[in-house]
């Protein structure tokens, strides 16, 4: 049974006390005080990412808040809570440091972090900024984070392009902070955060044994680390899939492609060997450890020094996987120079499309089709013209 109200005035409407995730409303909001939330930087599946300013010192920092719809599931807020535990754990230069964390007057959970000037991996790659010895060396730094992460049994579980941040020291030097913990594996924890059924990390780059729902361990992380190489230094990662189900599938059963043919003679043998034992689909043929993978790479990149010092930037023969995500940028570009300080930017060595579209907004093999379309459309109408002047050919 229902009642109907007896005054005709309709009833006023309850102001609605649902938590609201729209990034854009928590702008200007300060958390505890403190924390002054200036602009959204990203924002994933649990938590926004935004640039704060700690009012006490007026300083510049990251703070991540976790979803206001999803403070009401514990499982959630648990996850949150391990990733403020497991940054706060790693004291390195190569791991993004956490400032603060805690729970607002408003509800609202956070962890503040220090706010990294410079761009994604993914935007130096896309945009030209690295020489292949650079590319190896990037790859040596997150090793170091590795290396730290794993001496504490954290397994990272998401290493992917948008979660290396590079910047460039005054001395010309690059430096990479390995971000974002949020779905790590603390392997001394038992309980898993993660819903059943669910595998924790990107599709593309998770490795074969975590699709079975087996552990993760260090080698699993070396393994998205391979994905990265190999996207890296083709343009266009090792296996596609038409939804993530295939994907992971992919990696599963799909033998690797053959890097040599689509990088030719441009990487060295021992980059692609490494890149090969990587990627191995059983856990006991990859490399032992990060430890391993970063000295083999500093030798490859002190090789690459020696062999060619005024190399030119690494342009990768495709792009496909190096276009942006879709989120948004969580630095501006024009904070990452990678040229030393009075030094000169080398010249791209490259074909006659790039120099004629520096940027291109479409595949070459496209830029291609269409001048050969124009080409015969031209001589189509030159024939059309030569008619109409001097008729058809005497029969």
């Amino acid at each position: 049974m229902t009642t109907q109200p007896t005054d005709k005035t309709p009833p006023k409407r309850r102001a609605s006390t649902r938590p609201i995730d729209a990034p854009q409303l928590l702008v200007g909001r300060v958390l505890d005080g403190r924390y002054r939330l200036d602009r959204v930087l990203n924002a994933g599946g649990m938590g926004i990412i935004f640039e704060a300013c700690q009012l006490s010192v007026n300083r510049t920092v990251a703070v991540k808040v976790l979803k206001p719809t999803l403070t009401r599931d514990p499982s959630l807020v648990e996850r949150f809570q391990l990733e403020v535990e497991l940054v706060a754990s790693m004291a390195h230069p190569h791991v993004v440091q956490l400032i603060d964390s805690g729970t607002d007057a408003g509800g609202l959970t956070y962890l503040v972090m220090e706010y990294v000037d410079g761009v994604t991996f993914r935007q130096a790659l896309r945009r030209g900024h690295l020489r292949l010895a650079d590319i190896l060396e990037v790859f040596a730094q997150v090793c170091e984070a590795l290396i730290e992460a794993h001496g504490q049994q954290i397994i990272h579980r998401d290493l992917k392009f948008d979660n290396i941040m590079l910047s460039r020291h005054r001395d010309g030097q690059i430096h990479v902070k390995l971000l974002d913990f949020g779905v790590a594996k603390l392997l001394s924890r038992k309980r898993e955060l993660t819903q059943g059924g669910q595998v924790a990390g990107t599709p593309g780059i998770i490795a074969p044994e975590l699709v079975d729902g087996k552990p993760p361990s260090a080698r699993s992380d070396l393994y998205s680390l391979g994905v990265l190489l190999f996207t890296a230094l083709a343009g266009e990662a090792p296996f596609r899939g038409e939804n993530d189900l295939a994907l992971m599938r992919a990696h599963k059963t799909e033998p690797l492609p053959n890097l040599r043919l689509r990088v030719g003679q441009a990487v060295p043998e021992e980059v692609i060997e490494l890149t090969f034992e990587l990627l191995e689909k059983e856990v006991e043929r990859r490399p032992r450890d990060a430890a391993q993978v970063r000295d083999r790479l500093r030798r490859m990149r002190d090789a690459q020094r020696g062999r060619d010092p005024d190399a030119a930037i690494y342009i990768p023969p495709q792009g496909d996987a190096l276009e942006e995500t879709g989120e948004r940028s969580p630095l501006p570009l024009h904070l990452f120079e990678l040229e030393a300080e009075g030094g000169e930017r080398p010249v791209r060595r490259e074909g006659w499309i790039r120099f004629i579209f520096p940027q291109p907004l479409v595949a070459p093999m496209t830029v291609v089709t269409m001048m050969s379309l124009i080409l015969i459309l031209l001589i189509v109408t030159l024939m059309y013209m030569l008619y109409q002047q001097f008729g058809p050919p005497p029969g």
